[in-house]
């Protein structure tokens, strides 16, 4: 940081960004002088020097020309080339080498220059060493690339005119390293004109004072991304994301939804569904005019990859301190007791600025551990492993082929066929067999069931399934993920939209269970209800339904789709029919499972029902953090089970947390002691997993990244970060009720907690692959949590992919197994 300016605009690149693409830059113009132009200069010196007068034989040089002139002597080329004898196209391309390499000489001059300056300083201080970056960059984008342009035209009218006559004089690799040379400097060119292509179009800065990038903070700078006006940021931020899905709904052909995305922008709605985030994304990045900060994409990645150190560091450090404490002796020899480590988080007042301490210590709890022995811990394991494939069937083909990229297609042949043959075996006893009561089909005289009464059972099957495409692709892939038949399906709708759920509701004979599956976010539309984030209040619905909603607020987004998934449920009637009265499985359990998005509805829409059926379960996996209040978090917690897999983002995603994160991450920038590309260096060369690692070592790493909490070095950035700050506090207030309104994930969880790992190579193998995204390898013990117990955002290369329902489901299974159980 700052950002670095061109020719008086913006750009997302700081001035210390620039160490790796002048590297790539560099080894593309040295290979180019190194490699390439020797190999055609030697060529092309032998042609030149083919019609000259015999070489002096006692020049190694020319002897060994000599020798290679002689092949180059072949028929093909002295016709080709017999009305060629002034030897202009050797000429050309000698003038076209001489220029190529004086622009690599001069290219490579200005990258190392780059590379030098671009070193100098931290991401907040020594900010004047970089001062003569800015022009450096623009005389090499305009004065060299015209150069290269210009090389580049005159060696491409060259060769493509005297192509033909010299095509057999010269080897196939010559023309080969040609075309290589060309297309080099085309993505060279064509790279630096749409940089300055898209510049051009920027807005220009007012200031006149960008000389230097140490004049950033004492001006104002007025550009697209900042705004006095915090509505009118609002406003850009909601055509920001309306286009942002817009471009994303077209570019994939609408594999992932978006088709009411794109109709509903000439229907006024973009206010209604951008309007939460707008006001958020507002918040959380813009200050007040000069106040607002101007920091760069590869800051915030900095202060992500050293917060992660910094997290590391304080569990560490606050597991050896409370095993040296006398007083955690009883909790470390209690069977089934897991001695934990969580932020402390005080209230302060609007007038207390303060930026957040990374050097705080986390707090000492127990929590226990779920054991075989105890018959309520092994319920609830495995019931978290029976149901985790109906929250994965939910996702239909996209997570299955993601699952089986390469098999998938078999797989559903393989089932299919198999099915074929079930129901041939049945139809030759004359009976077809639908749920658990089987109907005579018409038999002609040889024994073969009529096709008319398959197509009457098949048409039966289609009624109570909605939204499947010809192929019936969804119905094929959600079988195959929960392992069910075609008769435990009672109805399914595959229906999507900003509200409608796709979900299904299946017979479970093994476990005496109706279970509704509901499917979590996937398309753009469930995106769109994903930020939809102001708490909706539920003392109207809590009156309805029959439970106590007073004073009790839950997630926006969440509350539409479950009264759509509520409406459709009373609409067709289906769990009347199956558990109400002397209905066939009145003796069943209702049972409501939901991974992520389905997850929150899941629990609001058990709220709903509870009165009518007494004895519901809810199973949530991933549930969103930002979801309903404290009250109902707790007291849900005698009917929904909930399971969170290690370092998952979304159960701690709320608006608290990521404001956190932010102060954290910005705290954290105005510490760094070194520059990026130092940073870079030490933070990768380091391997395996932090929190599992060496304390001391860490202690050491982070003191040589970071200044000390208490001797920050004063600084313009610092200044500046005291009082965005306090703009940000004083700006959360004037938002109302709606930001002090605390909400966490529901009922009683079982967090799968990241213990260990497997030394095994392939693991190993498939971590460097994945850049660390794989979980494979990794032991988790299953440990129950209280529900404000992830009020922290934490850092890990695995934070998305831990929320992924295949996932989730692979280490339940695998923990479930650990205690006997079969899944």
């Amino acid at each position: 940081m700052p950002a670095l300016y061109l020719f008086n605009r913006r750009t997302l690149l700081a001035g210390d960004d620039l160490q790796l693409p002048s590297i790539v830059w560099g080894a593309g113009f040295a290979a180019e002088l190194f490699i390439l132009l020797p190999y055609l200069l030697f060529y092309t010196v032998e042609l030149t020097l083919t019609t000259s007068a015999t070489p002096n034989k006692n020049d190694d040089y020319f002897a060994e020309l000599d020798k290679q002139i002689q092949r180059m002597q072949t028929e093909e080329c002295d016709n080709a080339t017999s009305g060629y004898t002034d030897k202009i196209f050797c000429y050309l391309m000698l003038a076209y080498q001489a220029g190529m390499a004086i622009f690599c000489v001069t290219s490579l001059f200005y990258e190392q220059k780059i590379l030098r300056l671009t070193s100098l300083g931290t991401p907040t201080l020594g900010l004047e060493l970089r001062a003569s970056l800015g022009k450096l960059i623009e005389r090499k984008m305009t004065v060299l690339t015209g150069v290269n342009l210009f090389l580049l035209m005159f060696g491409l009218v060259s060769t493509l005119r005297f192509i033909s006559p010299y095509l057999y004089c010269f080897p196939k690799f010559f023309w080969m390293v040609v075309f290589i040379m060309f297309m080099i400097q085309g993505l060279q060119c064509i790279f630096n004109i749409t940089t300055l292509f898209a510049l051009w179009r920027a807005a220009p800065s007012t200031s006149n004072a960008i000389d230097s990038e140490a004049t950033f903070y004492h001006r104002h700078v007025e550009h697209t991304h900042q705004h006095d006006d915090i509505e009118m940021a609002e406003e850009i931020w909601q055509n920001r994301c309306h286009g942002c899905c817009r471009i994303m709904a077209i570019s994939t052909c609408f594999m992932f939804g978006g088709k009411n995305i794109v109709s509903q922008s000439t229907d006024g709605g973009v206010e209604k569904f951008y309007g939460d985030i707008s006001r958020a994304l507002a918040d959380y990045f813009h200050g007040s005019g000069s106040e607002s900060l101007d920091v760069v994409p590869s800051d915030v990645a900095l202060g992500f990859v050293i917060l992660r150190h910094i997290q590391a560091q304080r569990k560490l450090l606050a597991r050896r301190e409370a095993l040296q404490q006398p007083n955690t002796s009883s909790i470390r020899s209690s069977p089934g007791t897991s001695l934990l480590f969580r932020r402390v988080l005080e209230t302060r007042g609007l007038d207390e600025s303060r930026i957040s301490d990374p050097d705080e210590t986390y707090q000492t709890f127990s929590r226990s551990l779920l054991t075989q022995s105890n018959p309520d811990d092994y319920a609830t394991l495995e019931e978290g492993a029976r149901f985790a494939r109906h929250q994965l069937a939910a996702y239909t083909w996209i997570l299955y082929f993601y699952e089986y990229p390469l098999t998938g297609g078999l797989r559903l042949f393989g089932r299919c066929l198999k099915a074929r043959l079930a129901c041939s075996q049945t139809a030759n006893s004359g009976m077809i067999q639908r749920g658990d009561s089987y109907e005579r089909c018409a038999m002609s005289s040889d024994g073969e069931i009529g096709e008319r009464a398959i197509s009457d059972v098949d048409e039966m099957n289609r009624d109570h399934i909605v939204g499947d495409n010809f192929l019936h692709i969804h119905e094929a892939t959600m079988l195959a993920h929960a392992g069910l038949n075609k008769s435990d399906i009672a109805y399914a709708s595959f229906e999507s939209g900003f509200y409608e759920t796709p979900y299904f509701i299946v017979i479970d004979r093994e476990w005496k269970s109706i279970v509704v599956s509901i499917r979590g976010s996937l398309t753009l539309e469930d995106c769109v209800v994903d930020v939809l984030l102001d708490p909706s209040p539920l003392d109207a619905l809590g009156e309805k339904y029959g439970f106590d909603g007073t004073d009790q607020y839950c997630h926006g987004g969440v509350l539409e789709c479950t009264n759509w998934l509520h409406a459709d449920l009373m609409k067709h009637k289906i769990l009347e029919k199956l558990l109400l009265g002397n209905a066939e499985y009145s003796d069943y359990t209702l049972r409501i499972v939901g991974h992520s998005l389905g997850a929150g509805i899941g629990v609001i829409l058990s709220l709903m029902l509870r009165n009518t059926f007494p004895d519901l379960r809810c199973t949530c996996y991933s549930p969103p953090g930002g979801f309903i209040t404290w009250r109902l978090a707790k007291e849900c917690s005698d009917f929904v089970n909930t399971f969170v897999l290690d370092s998952d983002l979304v159960p701690r995603l709320s608006i608290n947390n990521m404001e956190r994160l932010r102060d954290e991450v910005l705290h954290l920038l105005a510490r760094v002691k070194i520059s990026k590309y130092d940073i870079a260096k030490r933070i990768f060369s380091l391997s395996g997993e932090v929190e599992l690692g060496d304390l001391d070592f860490l202690l050491q790493e982070n003191e040589d990244l970071l200044y000390p909490q208490d001797d920050i070095p004063d600084s313009d950035f610092l200044r500046q970060l005291q009082r965005f700050e306090r703009i940000q506090q004083e700006r959360r207030s004037s938002r109302g009720v709606s930001r002090s309104i605390n909400l966490y994930p529901p009922g009683r969880i079982v967090h799968l907690v990241k213990t260990g790992q497997s030394k095994n190579c392939l693991h190993g193998v498939a971590g460097c692959i994945s850049c660390g995204l794989s979980n494979a390898g990794f032991e988790y013990t299953p440990i129950r949590k209280e529900n404000d117990d992830f009020n922290e955002i934490e850092i890990s290369p695995t934070l998305w992919t831990d929320h992924f329902p295949n996932r989730v489901c692979m280490e339940i299974e695998k923990v479930a197994k650990s205690f006997g159980i079969d899944t």
